[in-house]
């Protein structure tokens, strides 16, 4: 899989989504699909986990700066 941003990675999911609601694929087709979107949603989790860690650091360091 080529290395995409995450507002990609989120544009793609809501394709894959839409794909897979729609039902008029083949088996083998939607297993492809399924597979691609659950390493996109696992890369799109560590984003957002590696965002908020860095919230998370910045409120306390600037908590700190504050005292």
């Amino acid at each position: 899989m080529e290395k995409i941003n995450y507002e990609k990675s989120v544009a793609r999911l809501e394709e894959i989504t839409d794909k897979l609601e729609n039902g008029n694929l083949p088996l083998e087709e939607m297993m492809k699909l399924y597979e691609e979107g659950t390493a996109l949603a696992a890369k799109c989790a560590k984003v957002l986990d590696a965002a908020q860690l860095k919230i998370t650091e910045l409120s306390a360091g600037k908590a700190k700066n504050d005292d």
